[in-house]
């Protein structure tokens, strides 16, 4: 049976469902943030996570991956990796995890000779981190209602079509070299927002400015930058608070108020949705995540081995 925590995280092993060699699959919704991953690894198993929506960072292999929504990112077994000492952030995350089948073993029912070229396609990724798309989150869906659902003679073969049809199109994506940076129109304000966090923004007038209508501005920020326009304004003011805070020893109201927030209990309300810290903690223990992406395309041998 599945293994849920209400209303942020589902977790099943699909041994439920006759598939052992998928111990792990799941999704998180986190509202705000939560404690970061402390370092470890999946023996024999490869890790495959899609953020739907948010930011967040990943270390692997002596390396920082700042994810947004949209984003996938694969850890390949044996590999030491965590968040860095940064939170989990706020946002939607599915992922799951698949053991390497031995040489000639099979995997989610496919003969030996399909299981290799699969998990061969699936060591061999040019990048760790690639923009995915939005039908993985519709595979993901499929699956977790498929387990739920009673069990009927062919549940383990549609699940494991759709698992299939899910690293494929994670292959897929890895190699359609897709753009990982936003537009030139999205770009520029973007960078507006960075260069002047504590300014008062509106909506429709940054819509107006990318020529685009509010709507359209809306849904192309989004798909662009993985969050909605609103949060990363506030997500680029509470970067400019902590160092305010640290670099400039501003006090938290002094910062509250230059940053453009109504209040200094909404402040600390904001900073601490994307922080885990309020201001004050955080003056006092330092920086708790990244909350704006790096940019560029980051890449990676996997180096899957026993397929």
């Amino acid at each position: 049976m599945p293994h849920l925590f209400p209303d942020e995280r589902r977790v099943l092993d699909l041994a439920c469902v006759g598939l052992a060699e998928v111990p792990v699959f799941a999704r998180y919704e986190y509202f705000s943030a939560h404690p970061g991953l402390k370092t470890h690894t999946h023996p024999g198993t490869v890790e495959i996570c899609y953020l739907e929506r948010g930011c967040q960072t990943y270390r692997a292999g002596g390396r920082e991956y700042h994810l947004v929504g949209g984003d996938l990112f694969v850890t390949p077994p044996d590999e030491p990796h965590d968040t860095g000492g940064y939170a989990e952030d706020r946002g939607i995350l599915y992922w799951l995890n698949i053991r390497i089948p031995k040489p000639g073993g099979s995997v989610l029912m496919l003969p030996p000779l399909e299981s290799g070229a699969l998990m061969g396609k699936l060591a061999g990724l040019p990048e760790r981190r690639f923009a995915g798309r939005p039908i993985l989150k519709q595979i993901f869906n499929e699956i977790f209602t498929l387990c739920e659902q009673p069990a009927k003679p062919l549940t383990r073969v549609a699940v494991s079509n759709e698992l299939v049809r899910f690293v494929l199109e994670v292959i897929n994506c890895a190699s359609s070299h897709e753009n990982l940076r936003p537009s030139p129109r999205i770009a520029k304000i973007v960078e507006r927002i960075k260069c002047d966090p504590g300014g008062s923004y509106s909506l429709a007038d940054l819509a107006d400015e990318a020529g685009l209508s509010l709507s359209r501005f809306k849904t192309k920020f989004k798909a662009q930058m993985g969050i909605a326009p609103h949060e990363f304004i506030l997500r680029c003011k509470v970067e400019a608070a902590k160092k305010f805070l640290l670099e400039e020893n501003r006090n938290v109201t002094h910062t509250a108020m230059e940053l453009g927030f109504s209040s200094s209990q909404y402040f600390a309300t904001v900073f601490k949705r994307f922080t885990q810290q309020t201001p004050v903690e955080f003056c006092a223990k330092g920086p708790a995540i990244p909350l704006l992406p790096a940019s560029g395309p980051q890449t990676s041998n996997l180096g899957l081995s026993g397929v």
